[in-house]
């Protein structure tokens, strides 16, 4: 394929992956962020920085010009994701991007009420090529946010997940998953659902953290009210907190713990492990 892609959400924690993975093949790219004077690239390579903001309608066909594929995240985790989506695939459809790789969650499909299921149905009617991925909880929860916030504080994992298990999968991995179905043929029209190679449980995870850190991590599975209590005061807003609590609720059920094969049927080879991405993010925890 050739072209330019726009990657939305460029300098997140998915976005920032796929961008250093698509200038190490060359491509060029415009990254969307909504303060581009904070970004810069990481290998110098194609890639130009550019204002956009889903609240901002704006700032959609500027972003989009001389575009010919997007990557498209949509506000995972916000039950009104479909609300600022839509209107941008509506710019996509006037400039006629050719494909968009849609990131999305896993089990969306299941959930027709679901707002990020909303926003794969509208994309599937509109007449654009599209490719789903779905992947599971990041990995890279336990280095960064509220959850490093509580490993580097206390010693331990304070998780309302009682004793359900979770098939994590690296941001790295989605950002692979996004380059090859963004720059290779065969993948319009497909929904992958992306995992790690295994389901751990969160005594598991806290014994290989503690295993990297060299100190000891434990696990503390919390009740849902003082899990609301704690995410509060780490200073997430209600709503946000509204919604970890009822995504801790669909893993206590144990919609988080199917195993799917997508990353190593694409990819060709397994998907990172959770052993080595604590080794790689060792210092967070030490």
């Amino acid at each position: 394929m050739a072209g330019r892609i726009l990657v939305i959400g460029a300098t997140g924690t998915v976005g920032s992956h796929l961008v250093a993975q698509l200038e190490q093949r060359g491509e060029e790219v415009r990254a969307a962020t909504r303060d581009p004077s904070r970004a810069t690239s990481r290998t110098g390579g194609l890639t130009r920085y550019v204002p956009f903001d889903l609240e901002r309608p704006e700032t959609f066909a500027p972003a989009l010009d001389g575009v010919d594929r997007v990557f498209l995240m949509a506000r995972p985790g916000d039950e009104q994701a479909d609300r600022v989506a839509l209107p941008l695939i509506d710019e996509m459809k006037r400039q006629r991007i050719r494909h968009v790789v849609n990131l999305t969650a896993m089990g969306a499909e299941q959930r027709e009420d679901f707002a990020l299921r909303k926003v794969e149905r509208y994309l599937e009617a509109s007449g654009l090529g599209f490719t789903h991925l779905r992947p599971n909880f990041f990995m890279q929860i336990f280095s960064g946010g509220p959850l490093l916030q509580d490993l580097q504080t206390t010693g331990a994992l304070h998780i309302p997940a009682a004793d359900a298990k979770l098939s994590f999968v690296d941001a790295r991995d989605i950002a692979a998953m996004a380059v090859a179905t963004l720059t290779a043929p065969g993948h319009a029209g497909k929904a992958y659902t992306l995992t790690g190679a295994r389901a751990l449980d969160h005594d598991e995870v806290a014994r290989t953290l503690s295993d990297v850190a060299a100190r000891p991590i434990q696990y503390v599975p919390l009740g849902e009210e003082d899990a609301r209590q704690l995410l509060a005061r780490s200073g997430l807003s209600p709503e946000r907190v509204e919604r970890l609590i009822g995504f801790y609720r669909l893993v206590r059920l144990g919609f988080c713990a199917p195993v799917s094969p997508d990353i190593e049927t694409v990819l060709g080879r397994p998907p990172i492990s959770f052993a080595r991405f604590a080794r790689d993010h060792a210092s967070c925890w030490s």
